[in-house]
């Protein structure tokens, strides 16, 4: 009986681990979690993200999970351009994949930062191509230079000619894949966070954890390490944009020389896109809701701003900050670390206003 139990419990955790570190094993649990309202259900993003790490019950507020709607078709508008995205959150999350949404695109293609895998790309069509690359500004300063850039997203080359190497250097590359291998075996990325999420989240527990979380924060004054709530009571934020000391933080010092070279990155990004075959690059920084939301009574760093306005940038730039900034409070969620609808049309409408302009 005891061998019969262990077996179970060997096969029960074996299968946990397994599909925790599976990209498909992954999606197929968190699709059926998120479909279900009851017990059995995820509660992670029902009430937005960032309940979904705190687990305050004053930010239980049901978020409306609904895209923005598709706009009414217009047989006049001429489309004639192609459209690759690089993008995070902030647009998977509010968008369809579907041109139509775009001024004067014809066809879509999606990727994000998020993909493990490398996506190779053709820029050749008979439309002009665009290639719009944005990111938030907590992820920026990592993720915005070309290598980074080309490890999500690439353009296909032609196969080169078999270059001879030594039989060191075949089996130096051997050991080195080898290693590789067996750091993303070890070391995955997601892996405790996905155990959390197979294993914990489940409507039934959310009560237990708002009185866990409601204890510690009125009592002892602490929330969750990855979250803060706002001076007025009112917003949830990620630590990391509110931390002078993190490297995604609004308030962090960013001098003259972090903006130099992120400006050398976006341009150095530009030209290779436009030298492999895509006629416009456009960029799109999008701020922390705590730089645009303005609660925490001091001044942020203004880094997206600086990097617009710098001298030496001659790439085209979507930068919704102002935008954003109008009536800010009703443009993002209060429990979780995005925009809503409200914010993502404002974007649109700036971005649509870049490609209305282009030749």
């Amino acid at each position: 009986m005891r061998r019969l139990i262990a077996l179970f419990l060997f096969i029960f955790f074996s299968s946990i681990l397994v599909i925790s570190s599976s990209e498909k094993g992954m999606h197929w649990i968190t699709q059926g979690r998120y479909a279900r309202n009851d017990a059995w259900g995820a509660d992670k993003y029902r009430f937005g993200d960032l309940y979904g790490v705190s687990y305050l019950s004053d930010f239980r507020i049901a978020k409306d999970t609904h895209l923005l709607p598709l706009p009414q078709k217009t047989d006049t508008v001429l489309r004639d351009y192609d459209l690759t995205i690089l993008g995070d959150s902030y647009l998977y999350s509010s968008f369809q994949e579907h041109p139509a949404y775009f001024s004067r695109v014809k066809m879509l293609q999606f990727y994000r930062w998020s993909d493990s895998q490398q996506h190779l790309i053709s820029a050749k069509s008979n439309r002009k191509q665009v290639l719009l690359i944005e990111c938030v500004e907590r992820n920026m300063w990592d993720r915005m230079n070309l290598a980074d850039a080309r490890l999500r997203l690439d353009v296909q080359q032609e196969k080169s000619l078999p270059v001879d190497k030594s039989t060191k250097q075949i089996l130096i590359d051997q050991l080195d894949r080898f290693d590789a291998g067996v750091k993303k075996a070890m070391y995955h990325p997601t892996l405790e966070s996905n155990l959390d999420f197979v294993l914990f989240n489940l409507g039934f527990l959310g009560w237990f954890k708002e009185r866990k979380a409601d204890f510690t924060w009125k009592v002892l004054g602490r929330t969750n390490l990855d979250v803060q709530v706002s001076r007025d009571g009112k917003f949830l934020y990620l630590e990391e944009t509110l931390n002078a000391q993190k490297r995604g933080s609004s308030f962090r010092f960013v001098g003259k020389e972090d903006v130099d070279l992120m400006v050398h990155h976006l341009q150095e990004i530009e030209s290779y896109y436009l030298s492999n075959g895509f006629d416009e690059v456009i960029f799109s920084l999008i701020p922390n809701p705590v730089a645009v939301l303005e609660t925490e009574g001091k001044a942020s760093n203004l880094a997206i701003q600086k990097i617009v306005q710098h001298p030496q940038l001659h790439v085209k730039m979507v930068d919704p900050s102002a935008s954003l900034k109008q009536h800010a409070l009703l443009n993002f969620y209060s429990s979780d670390s995005h925009w809503n609808l409200r914010g993502a049309q404002i974007w649109l409408n700036d971005f649509n206003q870049v490609l209305s302009k282009l030749p």
